[in-house]
């Protein structure tokens, strides 16, 4: 089969949106598919052999997509959260009889709400998001949206990479009391990933928080956390070691849809406090692989971290976490994406 992959990032960004195409490219590829990626430029223009079409920004963006898709002829174009290039694929496949299938994991907000009903889900084949949640927040909308979702790597993420080393330089840090529970977090420093809420965390005794990440809010962070260590974006090699070495993972978005760094700390068998909003429910099972708590009581994070830490038997959680999480991997994922939401199936490899 044909495919297009139409996204707006595309790696060696570091975001969710890289995470899934990245992952998706990669199980097509194994499986003997033509793959082509759309993406705006500058960047790789070959990934495993594909092609990557980078779209210009100084000249105009339809014209690049509809050439990037015509000389290809996709059976099928994916578009991941469509935007300014995806939303140009989808009127070109539209207007060329083309199938779609739109992977939404950003989430609708009312003053764009039209205008996505519009332009994106009016004109996908068929329309997936990636939380539970979106299915609801889709039906309020009026549109009817498939849940589809993501994997992990638990091969990438897991427990074995643990490094004590790491750990220990974070936790005895400035401690005059030993070694320190590590709290971390992982993601966007955007107030809309409600990464003020970490604020709440700061004279929790006990713990070092690790925050991994970069964004608009790092400053406003750590005024306010002096204790806090800020590594900055770290990539995927390196991800893959800090997120293991972690003791608890906290992530206080509400919005959240795919979740990938809760799918990540629980493959790596971290325990998770996450808000019961958003998509987290979807990932964290309440008291068993770690704790959700309630988003509109300003005091329930700390207390659901400080009942985490003051439990020498989070592990277990972590242990949990981990059985649960890795029986639905990337090949997993993709495979059913393929198998029940593009038009023509065609059985992947082994």
């Amino acid at each position: 089969m044909r495919i297009a992959l139409v996204t707006e990032t595309f790696y060696p960004a570091v975001d969710s949106t890289t995470t899934t195409l990245k992952a998706t490219a990669d199980r097509l590829v194994d499986a003997g598919h033509t793959v082509r990626i759309i993406a705006p430029g500058p960047g790789l223009t070959s990934y495993r052999g594909c092609d990557v079409v980078r779209v210009r920004p100084l000249e105009p963006t339809g014209t690049q997509v509809r050439s990037a898709i015509d000389s290809f002829e996709p059976d099928v174009i994916q578009a991941a959260s469509p935007r300014f290039v995806g939303r140009k694929a989808l009127k070109h496949a539209a207007r060329t009889g083309v199938p779609t299938v739109v992977v939404e994991q950003s989430p609708v907000f009312d003053l764009a709400a039209d205008y996505w009903r519009a332009k994106v889900a009016g004109r996908a084949t068929t329309l997936l998001v990636t939380s539970s949640w979106m299915v609801d927040r889709a039906a309020e909308l009026g549109v009817e949206a498939t849940l589809w979702e993501p994997g992990v790597d638990p091969l990438a993420f897991n427990p074995g990479l643990r490094d004590q080393w790491l750990h220990d330089s974070w936790s005895k840090a400035k401690s005059k009391d030993g070694a320190r529970v590590v709290v971390g977090y992982v993601g966007g420093l955007r107030k809309r990933n409600g990464v003020r809420r970490l604020a709440e965390l700061a004279d929790v005794r006990g713990i070092r928080l690790v925050v991994i990440g970069d964004g608009p809010e790092r400053e406003w962070l750590q005024k306010r956390l002096p204790d806090a260590r800020f590594t900055g974006p770290l990539q995927t090699g390196d991800l893959t070691v800090a997120v293991p070495t972690l003791d608890l993972l906290v992530h206080p978005g509400e919005h959240e849809t795919d979740c990938h760094a809760l799918r990540e700390a629980a493959a790596a068998g971290v325990p998770v406090v996450a808000p019961r909003a958003g998509g987290a429910p979807d990932v964290v099972r309440h008291l068993e692989t770690g704790l959700l708590y309630d988003a509109a009581d300003r005091r329930d994070l700390r207390r659901a971290v400080e009942a985490v830490v003051a439990d020498r038997h989070r592990r277990l959680m972590g242990a949990q976490a981990r059985e649960l999480i890795a029986a639905r991997t990337w090949h997993d994922a993709v495979d059913e994406l393929v198998r029940e939401h593009y038009p023509t199936f065609h059985p992947l490899a082994a």
